[in-house]
């Protein structure tokens, strides 16, 4: 089992200088709960969560901030073509919800959650 086999392969990205308002809204219309933060370059230099967003709204209230203000780094990465189970350990060793999947280009190409990693366990013990 790869990472390719259960990771979304239409990734939303924000942008580091994006108001974290921006990510509030496309987490809210989309069901996410992670969000990639990519530089000018589209590279990965940062994740925001739904609970870091949340944390912001309360504590800056109504001021502009950007999302660099409010992100994790550094983020851990994984590629499509790694095994999924080594991209579980990862995410259990470290206590994350998600990697960000980096392409041969260096882009986001897609996220891998808890949520696939259910979804390859229910196919598992299904099988």
């Amino acid at each position: 089992m790869l990472v390719s086999d259960y990771m979304s392969s239409a990734p939303v990205t924000v942008q580091q200088e994006d108001n974290y308002d921006l990510a509030f809204e496309i987490m809210e219309k989309k069901n996410m709960h992670h969000l990639p933060v990519v530089d000018k370059e589209n590279q990965v230099v940062g994740i925001v969560t739904r609970r870091d967003l949340q944390l912001a709204a309360r504590y800056f209230k109504e001021a502009p901030v950007e999302i660099a203000e409010v992100m994790h780094t550094p983020v851990y990465t994984t590629s499509a073509g790694a095994p999924l189970a080594s991209a579980a350990k990862q995410m259990n060793d470290n206590r994350i919800g998600c990697l960000p999947v980096i392409g041969d280009d260096q882009h986001v190409a897609g996220m891998l959650t808890e949520t696939d990693l259910f979804r390859a366990l229910t196919d598992l013990l299904d099988a």
